[in-house]
């Protein structure tokens, strides 16, 4: 008889981050990817964005996989190979899969991806990031109608970056939130969360940089570090900001684990929570509550 996963186990982690060009999903997966290594969790990531050459995961993280040919037909059978690694050997990943007619989109029309992989125990989370315009929502709908992509760990990232100078979240967002699309995704389990804005994002990702390197006046050979306040609001948002979003919105069972905050835990409850194998069981407790997001490509 197959085997049932609670949504309360500690499982591996597939984030996959999708939505339209240019509403931040390469920002907002580095920004997790960094934060998330910098605070203990060990994972692979793969970039398989065949449209984004200047500035992909490949740039700032050295051990990123790519898949060696960019035709679509390849890039299928190459996420095929990773999905069935990460079935095999149990560890978590991060896919940067890159916007329009991807192959993830190809193959989900094939097979029940996200059916098969949570049948072996795999937890796949969805990221839609969007901005405040209505077309940002495309990729929720499309994928909600048919549900060939749509996991109960939803995860909908209200960027903050596309916001213009001047206006609120709130009143930005606040025509997103109440379309039926947004509705039926929390209704079935999705978080919604927005990420700080960090004003000098793009003078961070141009210089090719890592945010620690950034806040802490570091430059890669031949570049120029940060100015002396960009380094203080990259700081403020890295220390002060994204903690919230990461220790506290994001249910932690939907990221790979970060030992600081297993640390923290165990100091609390006097227990230490372990990697589960496929077909181990645990009584952690899923948690989380709605609430911040992340900065546009630029």
């Amino acid at each position: 008889m197959e085997r049932k996963y609670s949504s309360a186990e500690r499982l591996p982690i597939l984030m996959i981050v999708v939505g339209r060009q240019r509403v931040g999903k390469t920002s907002f997966l580095n920004t997790t990817a960094q934060f998330l290594r910098a605070h203990g969790a060990e994972f692979q990531i793969w970039d398989a964005d065949k449209l984004n050459t200047t500035y992909n995961m490949s740039i700032f993280h050295g051990d990123a996989r790519q898949p060696k040919s960019l035709d679509p037909e390849d890039i299928k059978a190459w996420l095929e190979e990773r999905f069935i690694e990460l079935v095999t050997e149990r560890f978590d990943a991060m896919l940067d899969i890159g916007g329009g007619d991807t192959p993830l989109a190809r193959l989900v029309q094939d097979v029940p991806v996200v059916a098969t992989l949570e049948g072996e125990g795999v937890r796949v989370v969805l990221v839609h990031v969007i901005g405040p315009e209505l077309a940002d929502l495309d990729y929720l709908e499309r994928f909600a109608e048919d549900e060939l992509l749509a996991p109960e760990a939803t995860l909908i990232v209200m960027n903050s970056g596309l916001v213009l100078s001047g206006r609120s979240n709130e009143v930005a967002f606040s025509q997103i939130l109440d379309q039926p699309a947004i509705a039926r995704a929390v209704r079935k389990g999705a978080r919604i969360v927005t990420m700080p804005r960090l004003n000098c994002m793009s003078q961070v990702t141009d210089r090719g940089m890592m945010f620690e390197d950034a806040m802490n006046g570091l430059a890669k050979p031949g570049g120029k570090p940060l100015s002396l306040f960009d380094k203080v609001r990259v700081r403020q948002w890295w220390e002060d900001e994204l903690p919230g979003l990461f220790f506290e919105r994001i249910p932690p069972l939907w990221l790979p684990e970060m030992h600081e905050r297993q640390e923290s835990a165990t100091m609390l409850a006097g227990t230490e929570p372990k990697r589960r194998e496929k077909g181990s069981r645990s009584s952690a407790e899923l948690s989380g509550a709605p609430g911040q997001d992340t900065q546009a490509a630029p």
